[in-house]
């Protein structure tokens, strides 16, 4: 009965201040955040909590917002709940969403400033209604591209022997990740004598002596289950088309949900690459990134808990495996698991979308959690 009113309670919040919320999303989407230029967005949160009365807010030594909030009332370990600050948006200065009918549209308005101002939103609500929540709420730098994981691996650091269960706020509000997908990124730049394409005609050319490397590359074969993948991203080199080219970088990514197959992937890579050097290829690789993998699904309250609150609504509950910022905690071996509050179109496009009619559903979705009702 006591939960039954406190949902009551929640809901009957979430409904009266969606303008708040909206508002909230417009300055978080209004404020451009690359990987590894988040500063001005922390800034603005940091303040935000601290005009809500947020004390112990403060940024750490990577650039995460950090709020631990009642964490002398809890009675067991806490769960810590973040959302990337980042976006993969490098170069766009001024974004000013829009809204057309139930779409906000705006780079980044999905992934992620709807989870991040859903947090800045349910903080605010805890500390109208003076909530008992022991909690630690974070906003972290680095989850985006070749950001690594870098904010999560802090937090990581800094909280894991203090916390149960570790949450990403991001995503979706229908799919549920629980299974992280590593990945192994590399550049690989390939030099040759290179020349005229006549006087030197039958020197080693880069474009080719790559060609061959991506070739070999595409003929491993890999598992479905787990499933593992790779792919060449992007090939730049040579000057001109009458010049035998002299240089290629070209990059490349492997993923998997099994760290197995990512090393054994991996190590056929590396192989590849050992068998076509030579006197006149030099090969140098720079290693990218690393993002690590769990042991699988794991068991414990947290997933029971998505579960029963979806139950509760009529709906099923979608497990899916993704590389997010839970693929720390699940690495090594701590409960995780990241979902978000709406639905998104277009992600890490410049058309992206975010349905505003699905936000309110997601923010009490999120608010049940977190409180465990």
């Amino acid at each position: 009965m006591e939960d039954l009113k406190l949902k009551n309670k929640i809901d009957a919040y979430i409904d009266a201040h969606q303008a708040d919320y909206v508002s909230l999303l417009f300055a978080i989407a209004s404020l451009p955040s690359p990987t590894g230029n988040e500063a001005k967005k922390a800034a603005f949160i940091l303040k935000t909590l601290k005009d809500m009365g947020a004390e112990t807010a403060h940024l750490d030594a990577v650039g995460n917002v950090v709020y631990p909030y009642q964490l002398e009332k809890a009675k067991e370990k806490p769960l810590l709940y973040t959302a990337h600050m980042d976006t993969v948006f490098e170069g766009v200065d001024e974004i000013v969403p829009e809204i057309d009918g139930h779409i906000m549209k705006a780079p980044s308005i999905g992934d992620n400033s709807s989870n991040v101002a859903a947090l800045l939103f349910l903080i605010r609500m805890f500390h109208e209604l003076k909530l008992q929540v022991p909690a630690i709420f974070c906003f972290n730098v680095g989850e985006e591209g070749l950001g690594n994981l870098r904010g999560a691996h802090h937090l990581m650091e800094t909280w894991q022997e203090k916390i149960r269960a570790f949450i990403a706020v991001d995503g979706d509000s229908e799919r549920f990740v629980n299974e992280a997908v590593g990945s192994h990124r590399y550049a690989v730049h390939v030099v040759t004598p290179g020349g005229h394409s006549f006087a030197n005609f039958g020197e080693k050319n880069a474009i080719a002596a790559a060609s061959a490397i991506i070739e070999e590359f595409y003929g491993l074969r890999v598992p479905h289950t787990p499933k593992t993948t790779y792919n060449v991203g992007t090939i730049q080199g040579g000057r001109t088309v009458n010049a035998i080219a002299a240089d290629v970088e070209f990059t490349v990514d492997m993923r998997s949900v099994s760290m197995t197959e990512l090393q054994k992937l991996d190590a056929a890579f590396m192989d590849i690459l050992k068998r076509h050097e030579a006197t006149d290829v030099t090969l140098e690789t720079l290693l990218l990134g690393k993002r690590p993998c769990g042991d699988g699904p794991l068991r414990d309250e947290i997933y029971e808990r998505i579960m029963r609150i979806r139950r509760r609504e009529g709906k099923m509950t979608k497990w899916a495996a993704s590389s997010t910022d839970a693929n720390i905690a699940l690495s090594r071996g701590l409960p995780a698991m990241a979902f978000g509050v709406g639905h998104e179109k277009g992600v890490h496009t410049l058309d992206e979308e975010l349905d505003l009619s699905s936000l309110a559903p997601g923010l009490k979705q999120l608010a049940s959690f977190i409180l465990d009702i």
